[in-house]
């Protein structure tokens, strides 16, 4: 693909930003009480961020006497999260591995690894907004190669993720990678721009 130099600038903070905003895994799970509580069910509403995941809790009872601050502590038991209101609870990546074991654990370092290029790739975006030549100049390669690169080992890292979390599907429920797709597509996308001089007339 063919950008014209002026254009890669806003190209990768495009891209950037794209990558920030929209979720890179989407997960609906259900699950219940087996013991203490066997009529009381949750369902949880899972959007992981680059840097954050979001939770949307919903405790229900479908029969029987039971108290629903028991099954609330159920979900914060098997679940990393803090409340932030009502069944709404937020994590982030190096949370969630101190939180998890095992193979849950390995899939949120990986989504530590895939966070902080997101990081990374915020703050070379936001240097390319407000001072984009001297940010620029201090670039060993173009910023769309920088920025490429950047979003491809973020792409790769929760690629990863999303396999490790699909191996704990009875635990955290099926995990749709919508945003791994459209991220993976940019990086692509910024790895294969070649830029094209301005002509005299253009400038």
């Amino acid at each position: 693909m063919w950008v014209r130099s002026r254009y890669t600038s806003e190209l990768a903070v495009l891209a950037a930003w794209v990558s920030l905003l929209i979720p890179w895994n989407v997960t609906y799970h259900t699950s219940a009480t087996v013991q203490e509580a066997p009529a009381a069910e949750g369902t949880m509403f899972v959007l992981r961020f680059a840097l954050f995941e979001l939770q949307l809790r919903e405790e229900t009872v479908t029969a029987g006497n039971i108290q629903i601050g028991n099954f609330a502590e159920f979900l914060e038991a098997q679940y990393a999260g803090t409340n932030l209101f009502g069944g709404v609870y937020l994590t982030s990546p190096p949370t969630s591995a101190s939180f998890y074991e095992g193979t849950l654990s390995q899939a949120s370092l990986l989504w530590t690894v895939a966070a902080v290029a997101f990081a990374l790739a915020v703050v070379l975006s936001l240097g390319l907004y407000f001072r984009t030549e001297a940010t620029s100049a201090r670039l060993p390669v173009s910023e769309v190669r920088v920025m490429g690169g950047l979003l491809g080992v973020a792409t790769l890292a929760i690629c990863g993720s999303s396999y490790l979390y699909f191996q704990e599907r009875d635990i955290v429920g099926i995990p749709i990678p919508v945003g791994v797709i459209v991220i993976g597509a940019l990086a692509a996308v910024l790895l294969a721009t070649k830029e094209v001089p301005e002509r005299a007339d253009e400038k």
